[in-house]
């Protein structure tokens, strides 16, 4: 095992896309119904070896996040991407998580930590997470971006 760090990667929300011919509908949140949501993209977010600054190991593209008003102080925090196995190494997301936290300006409003499955050599695989976060219901309209935090990571050589 190697480990690995990653650098913060955020994006501000706004309202879903509109449904065009030329561009696939969004794939978070899963179900549109249950309440008020916001979404954001991100375009890559990487881990890169340890004393290294631009060795990527393993990572993550085309992010989509969202966050949704399910119910009464419960805000459900979707992400949509797609595995990145094309690096120098297998991603192993079972002991250290990747990240995430909603926010209102500077303001943490609720976090969750996504414990990923490996990352394939040689893969491009789709992966989603939700997790529900406690969050105030006056907060909600308050949420403005979602960020992918720094945090260590651990990789595998591809075998």
């Amino acid at each position: 095992m190697t480990n690995c760090y990653s650098y913060p990667q955020f994006c501000s929300l706004g309202p879903l896309p509109p449904r065009t011919p030329a561009r696939a509908d969004a794939q978070v949140p899963k179900d549109r119904k249950l309440g008020k949501c916001a979404h954001g993209v991100i375009g890559a977010f990487y881990f890169y070896a340890d004393g290294s600054d631009d060795d990527p190991a393993f990572g993550f593209c085309d992010i989509e996040l969202s966050v949704q008003q399910i119910s009464q102080s419960t805000v459900r925090v979707e992400l949509y991407c797609v595995a990145d196995g094309y690096q120098s190494a297998r991603g192993v997301g079972a002991d250290h998580p990747l990240k995430i936290a909603v926010l209102a300006g500077d303001r943490v409003l609720g976090s969750a930590n996504w414990h990923f499955a490996d990352v394939i050599c040689g893969h491009a695989d789709p992966m989603h997470f939700a997790a529900d976060l406690e969050i105030d219901d006056a907060l909600f309209g308050l949420i403005d971006r979602i960020e992918l935090q720094k945090t260590g990571g651990q990789s595998r050589p591809c075998e």
